[in-house]
């Protein structure tokens, strides 16, 4: 008796740690391939490879969850539901955010060709900032008239709190209403109709980013 106890207190765990595995190596990879995410697409939008990342999230959910309610019948009921709900949170998110991410860079690998893509300095217009809370707060801005979210420094984010566009009724340290007061001044690069932000993506962009726009700004303005 005392032996089958210590058996049944050892694959209980154990179980649940071999399929935390495979979405916890996931997300390391999603990580790792973060370090080649280094610019940000604004157009075209490839709309139709996003939801099939999220679709491909969706059955990763399902196919952990079924694992979990049905693979390990003698466990309790509200033990496979628990384990069920975290397994299928995990799933999602690891195949969503990796095949997502895997797209991207083969996205920006085939509209920007090497040796046919032009750079040059512009202004994005910007039409507002916020920030996020939390172990993984963020500072982000979004542009005007195509839209794109690209993370800033706290530092770009505190000037543009402490120099409210005129007129702009927000008091909130959360959230800063530009409609094209601010702007961008980035690197950007075009090959044919696709456009992109350098030095962007996964990570912020340089410190001084943010500027007051110059007065005949426009969607993008090259200097």
């Amino acid at each position: 008796m005392e032996n089958d106890l210590i058996v049944r207190k050892s694959v209980r765990p154990t179980y649940g740690w071999v399929w935390l595995a495979g979405p916890l190596a996931l997300l390391a990879v999603y990580t790792i391939l973060g370090c080649f995410d280094t610019t940000t697409e604004i157009t075209p939008s490839h709309n139709s490879v996003f939801n099939a990342s999220f679709a491909l999230g969706g059955l990763g959910a399902v196919v952990l969850l079924g694992v979990a309610i049905f693979g390990r019948q003698k466990m309790p009921v509200w033990q496979r539901i628990y384990l069920g709900i975290a397994l299928a949170i995990l799933g999602f998110l690891s195949v969503f955010l990796l095949s997502n991410r895997i797209a991207q860079l083969v996205e920006n690998h085939a509209d920007f060709p090497a040796g046919r893509a032009k750079t040059y300095p512009a202004f994005l217009l910007i039409s507002r900032a916020y920030r996020t809370h939390g172990k993984g707060q963020s500072w982000n801005i979004q542009t005007m008239p195509i839209w794109s979210n690209l993370n800033i420094t706290e530092r770009d984010y505190m000037f543009m709190l402490h120099n409210r566009r005129p007129g702009d009724s927000g008091y909130g340290p959360d959230e800063i209403s530009s409609n094209g007061y601010f702007c961008a001044h980035v690197t950007m690069q075009q090959a044919g109709s696709a456009l992109r932000v350098l030095n962007s993506g996964s990570s912020k962009l340089p410190k001084g980013t943010v500027v007051i726009c110059p007065s005949n700004s426009s969607f993008p303005a090259s200097e």
